[in-house]
C-alpha cells in the first residue's frame, strides 16, 4: 500500500503532513469474470508512487455513444430539441468573457446571470457547451455540430495564446486564484476551469481534433505550475472552495496522454477531509454542499482504475452507497436546498420547494457507470434506470427541451423552466449534456459478454463480435422489451438482460421457447443467456410492472406510489399558477412556493389495486385514478416525467403505516 506521508511528499514536496484518516481495510479489487478486460492503466514506476496496488479489472465497458442509435421517438424528440438549441446558440456570445479577459476585441451582447461579466462562474457554461457538442457529434454524427466546436476551440487557442505562454485559459483573470489561495473571498475558480478542461478533452476524443488537445496541455501544465507551487496544507484549504471534477479531469489526462505525472498532479485535487472519512465508512456529508462532494468521488472512481489503490475504490463506493440508498428520494434525486441537510435516512422533513438539484443527479449517473464497470452490479443499474427515467427525463419541458434546476418534491410543487437563451445556470449547462448522450448507460460489454441495462427502442453495435443487437420496445407503456441479434455469422457470447427490482414474475423467452437458467430470475439480477447466436435470433422479455409504494425512511405513513419504474405524481391543477414561475431566467425563482394541503389517503396499503385504477390507456397511458381513497375529491396519478404545466404531488401520508 502506498504510503500517505510519502505519496504528499512525492505531490508537494518537503515535510508530509499527518494523515487526517486510514485509507481503509484491504479489500481485493475488483475483478472481472472471464471476460473481463485490463484497463489502461499507467505505467506508474516505484519511482512515482513508492509501491504499485494490484491494478484493477474491469468486467464490463460502456459502449461507445457512436455504437448505440436511439429508436424511442420520446428521446429522439428530447436529443433534437438539444440539437436544435446547441446550434442556435451564439458562438461570439459564448465566446465574449474570454476575449475580453484576454484583451481581445468583442462586441457581442454578454450572457446573462453565472455567465455575466461580473459573475464568478463565468466561463463554465462553455465548457458544458464544448462537451454537449462533441458528445451529440457522437450520438448523431452530425457534422454542423462538431464544426461548431471546432470552431470554438480554435477562439479559445487565440484567447490562450494572448494570454501569454504559460497556458492559462479563462473567462476570469488569473487574480482570482490569490484569492483563493490567500483565503480571501473568492469565485468557484477551479470549478469553472473543470468544464472548460473536460469539454476540451471530449472535443479532442470525440472530434478527434488535435487543437483541443493542445490547449489543454497547456492548461494542464499550468495548473501543474500553480498547485505545485503551494504547501498541502495550504492548497486542501483551497478545496473547502467547490472545484468540480478537477481530480476526475486530470486522470483523464493523464491516461489520455500516458504520462503519470498528471496523475499525480490529480491527486493533489484530493480533499482529505471528505474523502479520508468515507474511506473509513463513516458518513460526515450532513450539512455539506451536496454538489460539490459528488465529483470528488467521481474523481476518486477514477484514480482507483488508474491505481488501484483501494483508498479510492472504498470512499467512492461508501459514498455513492450513502447518497443513493440512504440520502436519496423515491426519483433517485437528492439535496435540500443544495445541500445534504439532514443526517442518512432523514428526509421526512425535507419534502420542500428547493429538493433535487438536477446537477447532483447528472453527476450521480457518472459515479454510478464507474462503479458498474467494477462488478456490473444490478444495484448500480437499478439506480441508474429510476434516477435517468424519474428525474433527468422529467427535467425538459416538452415544448422546446428548456431545463430546470429543482425538481421540488412539496405537495403543490409545479415545474419551473428557463427561458431559453437566458438561464446559464451549471443545470442549464449539465442539461445541454444530459440529452446529448442519452445513449450512455443503456449497454456495457466485455470480450464475452453483453449487458442490457435499460429498455428503451435502441439498437447497439457490438463491432468487436460483429454484431447489431436490435432492441424493439414501448417501454415503458409496455412491460418488456425484443431483443433482435443482427450478425453476418455465427456469435458466441453472453446477453446478460436485466431484470430490474420492480420485476417480480419476469420471463425470458429465445426464439419462442423459455429459457430456463440455472438460477431463479429473480429481481435485481440478471437473466444471463449464454449460446451461440445466428442472425434472426430474437430474445422476449417481459417485465410485469405493479403498483407499489416506496415509503420515506423515517415515516412509515409517507410513501410514494409506483408502477414499476416509475415514479407517479398526483395531478393537483393548474390553480393560482405564477406565470413568472413557469418559466425563469433566475434560479432563485425555481423556490419560495408555499406548500398545498393534500389530505391523507386511506386506501389499504397492500392491495394498491382495488383502490387505484388504471386510466384508459388510450387517454392517458400509464396514469391511474384513485377510487374512494379518503380525499375529497380522487386524484390522477401519472408518471412524474411527462407530466408539466401544473402542481403535483409525489409523497402521500396514509393513515396506517405503509410496512410494505
Amino acid at each position: 500500500m502506498i504510503r500517505r506521508d510519502f505519496l504528499r511528499r512525492i505531490l508537494y514536496g518537503g515535510t508530509a503532513l499527518a494523515a487526517t484518516g486510514a485509507a481503509g481495510k484491504e479489500l481485493e479489487p475488483p475483478l472481472g469474470d472471464g471476460g473481463a478486460l485490463a484497463l489502461d492503466p499507467l505505467n506508474l514506476t516505484a519511482t512515482d508512487l513508492e509501491t504499485k496496488h494490484r491494478l484493477p479489472t474491469l468486467t464490463a465497458l460502456p459502449c461507445p455513444l457512436e455504437d448505440v442509435r436511439i429508436l424511442d421517438p420520446d428521446l429522439l424528440r428530447m436529443r433534437d430539441q438539444t440539437l436544435k438549441y446547441l446550434l442556435a446558440l451564439d458562438s461570439d456570445r459564448l465566446l465574449h468573457n474570454f476575449r475580453v479577459n484576454a484583451n481581445l476585441p468583442s462586441s457581442a451582447e454578454p450572457l446573462y446571470n453565472r455567465e455575466s461579466p461580473t459573475n464568478g462562474w463565468r466561463g463554465h457554461y462553455v465548457g458544458h457547451f464544448l462537451s454537449a457538442c462533441s458528445q451529440m457529434y457522437a450520438s448523431t454524427g452530425d457534422a454542423r455540430i462538431k464544426a461548431k466546436a471546432d470552431a470554438m476551440v480554435a477562439e479559445l487557442a487565440k484567447c490562450q495564446t494572448q494570454l501569454g505562454d504559460q497556458g492559462y485559459l479563462s473567462a476570469f483573470p488569473e487574480s482570482s486564484f490569490d484569492d483563493l489561495e490567500q483565503s480571501r473571498p473568492s469565485a468557484v475558480v477551479w470549478y469553472a476551469l473543470h468544464k472548460i478542461m473536460a469539454g476540451l478533452l471530449e472535443v479532442h476524443q470525440r472530434n478527434l481534433n488535435p487543437q483541443a488537445l493542445k490547449v489543454l496541455e497547456g492548461m494542464v501544465a499550468w495548473v501543474d505550475w500553480r498547485t505545485g507551487r503551494i504547501p498541502e496544507e495550504q492548497m486542501q484549504r483551497t478545496l473547502q472552495t467547490e472545484f468540480g471534477g478537477m481530480n476526475e479531469v486530470l486522470a483523464n489526462f493523464s491516461s489520455a496522454t500516458g504520462n503519470p505525472h498528471y496523475l499525480l498532479v490529480a491527486k493533489r485535487f484530493d480533499h482529505h477531509a471528505v474523502m479520508d472519512l468515507a474511506a473509513q465508512g463513516r458518513d460526515a456529508l450532513s450539512g455539506l454542499h451536496a454538489n460539490t462532494q459528488i465529483p470528488k468521488f467521481i474523481g476518486a472512481a477514477r484514480e482507483f482504475e488508474l491505481t488501484g489503490d483501494p483508498f479510492y475504490r472504498d470512499a467512492a463506493q461508501f459514498f455513492w452507497q450513502q447518497v443513493a440508498l440512504h440520502r436519496s428520494y423515491v426519483t433517485g434525486g437528492n439535496s435540500i436546498s443544495e445541500h445534504f441537510r439532514t443526517p442518512p435516512d432523514v428526509l421526512a422533513s425535507e419534502l420542500t420547494d428547493l429538493t433535487q438539484e438536477t446537477c447532483n443527479t447528472y453527476n450521480m449517473l457518472k459515479l454510478t457507470r464507474h462503479l458498474f464497470t467494477w462488478q456490473a452490479g444490478p444495484q448500480y443499474a437499478d439506480y441508474y434506470e429510476r434516477a435517468f427515467l424519474n428525474h433527468i427525463l422529467a427535467t425538459p419541458n416538452p415544448a422546446e427541451g428548456s431545463p430546470l434546476y429543482y425538481l421540488g418534491m412539496q405537495p403543490g410543487q409545479w415545474k419551473v423552466h428557463f427561458v431559453p437563451h437566458q438561464g446559464f445556470f451549471c443545470c442549464c449547462g449539465t442539461g445541454l449534456e444530459n440529452f446529448s448522450k442519452l445513449g450512455e448507460g443503456f449497454y456495457f460489454h466485455n470480450s464475452q459478454s453483453l449487458w442490457v441495462n435499460l429498455f428503451f427502442a435502441s439498437e447497439v453495435n457490438w463491432k468487436e463480435k460483429n454484431v447489431v443487437i436490435r432492441q424493439e420496445t414501448r417501454f415503458p407503456e409496455e412491460a418488456g422489451t425484443r431483443l433482435v441479434i443482427q450478425t453476418k455469422s455465427l456469435a458466441h457470447f453472453s446477453l446478460n438482460v436485466r431484470i430490474p427490482y420492480w420485476a417480480d414474475n419476469a420471463s425470458v423467452t429465445i426464439n419462442g421457447k423459455r429459457f430456463r437458467p440455472n438460477e431463479e430470475l429473480a429481481p435485481s439480477s440478471y437473466a444471463k443467456i449464454d449460446r451461440t447466436w445466428k442472425d434472426g435470433d430474437h430474445v422476449e422479455v417481459k417485465l410485469p410492472m405493479r403498483l407499489h409504494l416506496q415509503t420515506i425512511p423515517d415515516d412509515p405513513k409517507l410513501a410514494a406510489i409506483m408502477y414499476g419504474p416509475l415514479v407517479l405524481a398526483g395531478e393537483l391543477g393548474a390553480e393560482n399558477l405564477d406565470p413568472k414561475r413557469i418559466y425563469s431566467e433566475d434560479k432563485f425563482l425555481h423556490g419560495g412556493f408555499s406548500a398545498m394541503a393534500v389530505p391523507e389517503l386511506a386506501g389499504e396499503r397492500k392491495a394498491l389495486d382495488k383502490w387505484i385504477q388504471a386510466v384508459s390507456a388510450k387517454d392517458k397511458p400509464l396514469s391511474f385514478r384513485t377510487a374512494g381513497a379518503g380525499r375529497p375529491e380522487d386524484v390522477t396519478l401519472s408518471p412524474l416525467y411527462r407530466l408539466f404545466n401544473q402542481r403535483y404531488c409525489v409523497y402521500w401520508r396514509f393513515r396506517t403505516a405503509v410496512d410494505g
